[in-house]
């Protein structure tokens, strides 16, 4: 029982207060940990050692997580996201020598009474390395038994996850619409919500959203359709749609997205690659649902994290995780979650319940087929730190704003060349970022963030500015990037200006005039004091395709009355007033970005 090519580390310099503590933690055991294995027959010299060590590792990730001191107790689900960090940060060919060391360790405790923790806890911590009939000797690993292909291809296909993969693809059929940004058009959204078992539609014209990441829909009438002015608005199908995406089982271009060939491997019944293609989708959809979700509120990344820890623990050995431990306020506290990440990590539990991934009647298990692909998909994700993850696109928040006092400033916001004239007069913190103003002047005009943007300083050779991606790679220059740069840097002087350009085809283009600095006050991070006029419908041809729409659906006589009617959702004797324009209305808006 030896690692590979691993020296002592007991001792190593440390480098965080959690290591040091857990060199502290490890020493304080050490001895008698050394007295129980040297009582092991046939222990290759060196092995208490590299035990120690990996105990140490365990230590070190589990303090992260927990504000603990000591390694004779452990809380499970912390325990479980501790194990998940170590096995990620080791070569693959140590990680079964990770579990022995950790089984024997636990064994020592158990054996020499030197667990301080709950009979429950220990037990539960146990379940990562025995089945329930596990009887073997310490020091051999006990694994579920993988099904055979068979078997595995039955249950993979007979889960819900893979019914709704399958009715989005067989969809699309030849191609659907999409925005410049890769979104289903708001007429397409209807037939794909359903494809995913959901009841919604696009919002008609100058609609109020009903629905927000993390929002209530039980005060919805029954059988009543979720009206949504993004599909990404709705989470499950923003997250199957990015799992087809980032699979290559959908190409997406500047107005279509169409099924690539790969899809056939879904769609076709026996095809000889639709094992190895269920495998990679749902693999993509657990990396993107589980740790790809912008963060739109500050109890998003806890819950992602915990859950992330939660389903690989769960997989490692078909662990055996009480469903309580995620409504224990004790446990969600230590894990750095408080009421609301818990809500919201119960809630996608529930969701990969009723997609077949897991089961939680009492306790938290992985549908054993689907094990490879929770660890295939968060094995590199779990402990890493924060590092890189795939994302969902479509976030509708502008993340959290600074609290701390810095000077306001009043600007005014004009869309350029509309007539009757649009703008608003929005008051808002000096260190807002440019990316958070982008997000402000969405919601201003009740754009829906559907196409491009840029800002621009200082004219046509200026300086430019707009989100860094792909999206961006076109031949052009990379702008600078908005996230970097704050409003009160680019707009510090009165009549100080810059420019907003939304969908390079349309072509509304912005003028963003700086008209007072106002000393700080309490309050929130923008509001609007002011305004006038309608914010213009999405792709209806810039400024005059928008005067000719408002001309159209209010003169019956006109040859387009009828379509622009449809087009925007009117129902019978409606009328549109382009200088229509509600404060309060926009200011609860503004308040759900921060």
């Amino acid at each position: 029982m030896a690692k590979n090519n691993k020296g002592s580390k007991a001792h190593a310099s440390t480098t965080s207060v959690s290591e040091r503590r857990a060199v502290l933690a490890v020493d304080a055991v050490a001895p008698a940990f050394a007295a129980w294995c040297n009582d092991m027959p046939g222990l290759p010299e060196g092995a208490v050692e590299d035990l120690l060590d990996a105990v140490g590792a365990l230590a070190s990730a589990y303090f992260k997580l927990v504000p603990a001191s000591d390694v004779t107790s452990f809380e499970p689900l912390a325990f479980g996201q501790a194990m998940s960090a170590v096995v990620a940060a080791e070569a693959e060919e140590d990680t079964e020598f990770i579990f022995v060391a950790i089984r024997t360790y636990l064994l020592f405790l158990e054996e020499t009474k030197g667990w301080t923790g709950s009979p429950e806890d220990l037990g539960q911590v146990f379940t990562l390395f025995y089945d329930d009939d596990d009887d073997d000797e310490p020091g051999e690993l006990a694994l579920p038994q993988r099904p055979s292909a068979e078997e595995e291809l039955a249950a993979l296909s007979g889960t819900q996850l893979a019914a709704h993969l399958r009715s989005v693809l067989q969809w699309l059929g030849d191609s659907k619409q999409v925005t410049s940004t890769g979104a289903l058009k708001l007429a397409e959204i209807e037939g794909a919500a359903a494809a995913v078992g959901l009841v919604a539609k696009g919002a008609a014209r100058n609609a109020k959203r009903q629905h927000l990441p993390g929002f209530n829909t039980e005060s919805l009438e029954p059988g009543a359709p979720l009206i949504v002015k993004t599909m990404h608005e709705l989470p499950l199908l923003s997250k199957i749609w990015a799992a087809l995406e980032g699979g290559g089982f959908i190409d997406i271009g500047s107005t279509k997205v169409w099924p690539t060939p790969n899809a056939e491997a879904i769609l076709v019944h026996g095809h000889p690659a639709h094992l190895a293609a269920l495998r990679g989708l749902m693999a993509n959809f657990l990396s993107v649902s589980v740790v790809g979700e912008p963060d739109w509120a500050p109890w998003v990344a806890p819950a992602a994290e915990a859950q992330a820890g939660l389903l690989y623990a769960a997989a490692l050995d078909r662990s055996t995780i009480p469903v309580t431990l995620m409504e224990n306020p004790d446990t969600l506290e230590n894990l750095g979650m408080d009421e609301f990440a818990g809500r919201l990590l119960r809630r996608r539990m529930a969701e990969l319940e009723q997609l077949g991934v897991v089961t939680m009647d009492g306790a938290v298990r992985v549908q054993p087929a689907l094990v490879p692909m929770v660890l295939l998909a968060l094995g590199r994700h779990v402990g890493d730190g924060g590092g890189a993850s795939p994302r969902l696109p479509g976030s509708v928040n502008a993340g959290p704003a600074p609290t701390h006092p810095v000077p306001l400033l009043q600007l005014k916001v004009a869309v350029e060349d509309t007539k009757p004239p649009v703008w608003r007069r929005l008051v808002l913190r000096s260190d807002l970022t440019l990316a958070q103003l982008h997000s402000i002047i969405q919601a201003s005009f009740e754009w829906v963030d559907y196409h491009l943007h840029e800002f621009n300083v200082g004219g046509y050779n200026g300086i430019t500015y707009g989100p860094i991606g792909p999206e961006h790679d076109f031949g052009d220059p990379m702008p600078e990037d908005e996230a970097a740069v704050t409003v009160g840097q680019l707009l510090n002087a009165e009549k100080d200006r810059i420019g907003y350009t939304y969908d390079f085809g349309d072509n509304w283009r912005h003028m963003i005039i700086l008209e007072k600095i106002l000393p700080f006050a309490p309050g929130p991070a923008v509001r609007c004091t002011g305004g006038r006029g309608m914010g213009p419908a999405e792709d209806c041809g810039g400024p005059w395709g928008w005067q000719n729409v408002v001309t159209a659906v209010n003169d019956p006589a006109h040859e387009e009355h009828t379509e622009y009617r449809e087009w925007l959702g009117m129902g019978l004797g409606e009328t549109l007033d382009p200088k229509e324009f509600d404060r309060e209305a926009l200011d609860e808006e503004l308040a759900e970005l921060f």
